[in-house]
């Protein structure tokens, strides 16, 4: 190597270096955590076998989880079953809160961390009460914005008011709260084959009626009755379509009956399956969502078998409304004419 060589490869390899220098002083310290920072709620973890209720309420709606007779419910659903493994993360990842930096106390401030009171129209925070049995609050604290990866793919925080505190925190840890009843149970509502399905009714609250049957069940297609002269059925796959609405039936949301007025827009059916179970559906379009009642019951002269099941489904099901997929409620609020030739996108399935 000549020494004009020499000298030129050594400005480079002092100018890698340099720059070098330069782009790991500029980078970003990273983020050094205490370890033995305190936990919000201190002691959580030690009486998480005393927890009788969880509360969680937003701007919209307040719910409990509270313990029932052979496990959990929610309190405002009559005890409707609630998931224990819901129930048991939310305690779990409550307790395991941690302060991290201590934010404003200015309440003109809070909606920008979504933190302003539930009681506020509009606020998106959620307000979260653990109680034992007695009603002394084991956990009490307002949840409002949270960042997924604030530490790191797959370690959150989130902006808290805690109860008791004046000012607002930044702590670590995510609350898996959901946002309502439906994301604390199961979401099956029922499942009933379409392959299982003899006979369909569905009557229109403007007058209209829909029946598609078959006689056997190794018929392969479904027959539109009713069909005026001239027209014709618009094919065999919507036909065969209806008898599906209870296939893996499963919620959006759920309420007591009592709660929603299906006013005089309901669609009454009747589905009856070969061995004589029949379950009677209500089907209403509100506010751009589709929600139904279920109800079963035994043909005379169904077995014993099947006389169990409706009672089981009634059981689980009678007094509650569910909000359903729209491609089910489509099905439910079938009209005759939708069935026919020409219906184009007002097709019921």
């Amino acid at each position: 190597m000549t020494p004009r060589s020499l000298l030129v490869f050594s400005a480079v390899t002092i100018g890698l270096v340099v720059a070098a220098a330069i782009s790991i002083a500029n980078r970003p310290a990273a983020t050094v955590i205490p370890k033995d920072r305190p936990f919000v709620f201190d002691g959580l973890g030690d009486q998480l076998n005393n927890a009788f209720s969880v509360e969680i309420q937003t701007a919209e709606r307040k719910f409990t989880i509270q313990r029932v007779a052979d496990g959990w419910g929610v309190a405002e659903l009559k005890g409707y079953p609630a998931s224990f493994d819901k129930l048991k993360t939310v305690l779990v990842e409550l307790s395991q809160l941690r302060y991290l930096e201590p934010k404003t106390a200015d309440p003109a401030r809070f909606d920008r961390l979504e933190l302003r009171d539930v009681t506020v129209k509009g606020a998106k925070s959620k307000k979260v009460t653990v109680k034992d049995k007695a009603g002394k609050p084991l956990a009490d604290g307002l949840i409002g914005k949270r960042n997924e990866d604030l530490f790191g793919t797959g370690k959150g925080g989130v902006y808290m008011r805690i109860a008791g505190k004046k000012e607002s925190w930044l702590v670590e840890g995510i609350v898996s709260t959901g946002d309502g009843p439906a994301d604390w149970v199961s979401k099956k509502i029922l499942d009933i084959s379409g392959g299982a399905v003899k006979r369909l009714e569905i009557v229109s609250p403007k007058g209209g009626h829909v029946a598609v049957s078959r006689k056997a069940a190794t018929d392969q297609h479904f027959t539109l009755e009713d069909i005026p002269a001239g027209k014709r059925q618009r094919g065999e796959w919507e036909t065969d379509q209806m008898p599906k609405a209870f296939e893996n039936l499963e919620l959006i949301d759920l309420k007591r009956a009592d709660e929603v007025d299906f006013g005089t827009g309901t669609y009454k059916g009747s589905f009856t399956t070969f061995d004589g179970l029949v379950i009677k559906s209500e089907a209403a379009k509100l506010d751009k969502k589709y929600w139904v009642r279920l109800a079963a019951s035994a043909v005379d002269g169904a077995d014993e078998t099947t006389k169990k099941r409706a009672k089981s489904i009634n059981d689980q099901l009678v007094g509650y409304v569910y909000e359903i997929k729209e491609e089910v409620g489509k099905k439910l609020a079938c009209e005759h004419v939708n069935l026919l030739e020409g219906a184009g996108v007002k097709a019921c399935a």
